[in-house]
């Protein structure tokens, strides 16, 4: 990687935000002087620059770790269109400071990049499970973007993002790109338990440090995620805006849509947050983000907080890997959570927030193109998944290109 690019845009990146931080925090609603948004170009503070949207949870440490870690090597990508992988050197002493990326396990952590022949980017998020104190369902390894098709294929016909530049952050911490703790858990595909590192929050301030470097100046920003990666996107806004103080993103969140367990917050604010060390993700001004027992209500402060943002959710009426496995929940009581909790949502930000739930118990779509490939066992949608004659391709494409067609959808008996 080009540390000194980084380091060059970083600094720049850091001094835009800090202008004018004296105001009002996001929580207020806005930036200070008008409630101007860090990403439309508001008033706000000093000198004509709208303060930052998450400033709260940058004062909290969710930019700890930013510009902390440099990859140890960088192999591929002689030309346009190839992949680049940045790796992450694994310490001798895994304990020793500063912790930097790794895998559950203590293996190595990489990132993927891809140079496309647009300035529009997409960050991507993998899922792969989770793991807490008592319970573990991991991928525990780093893994690849080129193993990955659907709107990650840049030969898939119809793709709309075919030519954006890629961003590809596996998913290997077990803790939703949030963790930063170690600690025994048990073990994810066998008896016992041993060692875990969940350093999520390392992993992604890793990953973005490096997408700066590389695509400094994106005109568009596309930051999606499926399963655990769609959970991600929730930690990965602010900081996504962190890096990038005025640019458009589009958040396309494929079945993870921050609905967990109905009036018991414990679950998010114990049994994750505060044992994955991840306090910092939720702003200390919004005990009602996670009060209810669901993450959705941090979806909108995020959308209060900074309005230069949209987000697509997507997510099976009945998904069973969510409800069964996870939360290990009735599905019809997930069902019931997830059309509430969402519909407020787009009830409150129509225009900003919109969904896409087929029936059904299956789990994401956006990585297959089409449905009739294997699915390991797991009910799993596709591109082709449809509601009425509205495929998820047909929708992500009019939520790209910016069209009427990008309107809030629901299965049929779901209204």
């Amino acid at each position: 990687m080009r540390i000194g690019r980084l380091a060059l845009v970083l600094g720049a990146a850091v001094a835009l935000v800090g202008c004018g931080s004296d105001g009002g925090s996001a929580g207020s609603g806005g930036s200070a002087g008008t409630g101007g948004s860090a990403g439309n170009g508001g008033n706000g503070g000093g000198g004509g620059i709208a303060a930052p949207s998450f400033q709260e949870l940058y004062d909290q440490g969710l930019t700890k770790y930013v510009g902390m870690f440099e990859p140890q090597s960088s192999t591929g990508a002689e030309q346009e269109g190839e992949i680049t992988t940045h790796q992450f050197a694994v310490p001798d002493d895994l304990t020793a400071a500063p912790r930097g990326p790794l895998c559950l396990r203590g293996t190595e952590y990489t990132v993927d990049t891809r140079e496309g022949a647009s300035d529009e980017l997409v960050i991507f998020l993998q899922g792969g499970g989770a793991c807490w104190e008592d319970f573990c369902s991991a991928f525990e390894e780093t893994n690849f973007l080129a193993d990955n098709g659907g709107i990650l294929d840049p030969d898939l016909e119809g793709n709309p993002v075919a030519d954006w530049d890629v961003v590809y952050l596996p998913y290997c911490d077990g803790a939703l790109f949030a963790g930063d703790v170690d600690r025994v858990l048990p073990n994810s595909f066998g008896e016992g338990e041993s060692m875990g590192y969940q350093r999520g929050l390392q992993n992604i301030s890793g990953a973005l440090d490096i997408a700066l470097a590389e695509f400094p100046n994106p005109s568009r920003i596309l930051l999606t995620g499926v399963s655990g990666g769609a959970f991600g996107t929730l930690n990965a806004l602010p900081l996504v805006r962190y890096y990038y103080p005025e640019t458009e993103i589009l958040v396309f969140n494929d079945s993870g849509v921050g609905v967990a367990k109905e009036g018991n917050p414990d679950f998010i604010n114990e049994t994750l947050l505060a044992d994955w060390n991840a306090d910092s993700l939720v702003p200390a001004s919004c005990p009602e983000c996670t009060s209810n027992g669901h993450a959705t209500r941090l979806i909108e402060w995020q959308l209060t907080a900074d309005d230069n943002f949209t987000m697509s959710a997507l997510s099976f009426s009945a998904d069973a890997v969510i409800s069964v496995t996870f939360l290990m929940i009735n599905p019809a009581t997930f069902t019931q959570s997830l059309l509430a909790e969402t519909g407020r949502t787009t009830m409150t930000f129509e225009d900003r927030y919109k969904r896409f739930i087929p029936v059904g118990p299956a789990h994401t779509t956006l990585l297959r193109a089409t449905s009739g490939e294997p699915g390991g066992g797991i009910q799993i949608g596709s591109l082709e998944t449809a509601i009425g004659d509205v495929t998820v391709l047909d929708w992500f494409t009019a939520m790209i290109d910016g069209t009427e067609d990008w309107d809030d959808l629901l299965g049929e008996g779901l209204e």
